[in-house]
């Protein structure tokens, strides 16, 4: 196989029963909230498997390379068999490739689940791990967006960069700079919001916009979040964090700040600590002027 755009041939297709099918070890883990499984046991009990499982034969047994949920629900409608593709002698990032494309090809895929699959794609094409792959498409995406033209990019990064756009292409899921500003940020998400965007019960720009909320709003909002636009949503975050600040905090903490700026404590600051309060009391001075600026147009002199 040479790569994901050069598809396997299963072996053949047949019924196994379920007892046989071992999920496999290192699989990624994937979350399977109760009432969407209910929903697919409710539908394979009625209807049964439309789509084939997929399983790897090893001499141990068959390892199911996609289809757990499927699995599960056939396991609790009471099915003893069910479809399958099986495929042999795979090596292991063969079955991650498989397990990648047919987790993407899924119709009901949230958008956790297909970025999770599609970085599993990067990680296996690239052969680079996935807890280093965030970053090293971020720095891609930056070298990208700043020139263009790849001028100052290293032969390497030039080749990186064209593999990902020749993959995305094959995805058919865009730009891959897209894909890193606007689909990656969702597997950073806290595991509140991560779960319910999963699960369907959220949608990917309100997970976002509650991820700026302070952590003891969030479960709050998301419980309003169905029937809250997303600006509405950021309105309710802003007034919360507005009425979380109290001009006594405001004082009080200016008050310290003034005990602590002596000269002498200034001069123990390191050269780079210097200048990083400099600009901190920059940009303060800066909001303070405004505010004079404003107040001044809203009470203009006789």
């Amino acid at each position: 196989m040479a790569g994901f755009t050069s598809p396997l041939v299963p072996e053949t297709q047949t019924d196994l029963p379920t007892e046989l099918i071992r999920p496999r070890p290192k699989q990624p883990r994937r979350s399977f909230a109760p009432e969407p499984l209910a929903r697919l046991t409710d539908s394979v009990r009625t209807h049964g498997i439309l789509q084939p499982l997929s399983v790897h034969h090893t001499p141990q047994g068959y390892d199911l390379i996609s289809g757990e949920r499927r699995l599960r629900a056939a396991q609790a409608a009471g099915l003893t068999t069910v479809p399958v593709k099986v495929f042999s002698g795979l090596t292991q990032r063969q079955i991650q490739q498989l397990s990648a494309i047919e987790n993407l090809q899924r119709e009901d895929l949230n958008p956790v689940d297909e970025a999770d699959a599609i970085m599993d794609i990067l990680s296996t094409e690239l052969d680079i791990p996935r807890a280093e792959l965030t970053p090293r498409l971020e720095r891609w995406k930056s070298l990208r967006m700043k020139d263009p033209a790849l001028a100052r990019a290293s032969e390497e990064e030039r080749q990186i960069i064209g593999q990902l756009e020749v993959l995305f292409r094959s995805l058919s899921r865009g730009e891959w700079t897209s894909f890193v500003a606007n689909r990656l940020p969702v597997l950073r998400l806290p595991d509140l919001l991560l779960e319910a965007v999963r699960e369907g019960r959220l949608e990917y720009t309100k997970a976002i916009a509650l991820k700026r909320a302070p952590e003891a709003l969030r479960a709050t909002l998301l419980t309003e979040a169905g029937e809250l636009s997303v600006q509405q949503l950021r309105q309710r975050i802003q007034d919360a964090t507005r009425a979380d600040l109290s001009p006594s905090e405001l004082l009080s903490t200016m008050e310290r700040f003034q005990e602590l700026s002596t000269p002498s404590r200034l001069a123990t600051l390191n050269p780079e600590a210097q200048v990083k309060l400099l600009n901190l009391l920059k940009q303060a001075t800066g909001l303070l002027e405004k505010g004079n600026r404003r107040i001044s147009r809203q009470n203009p002199a006789d």
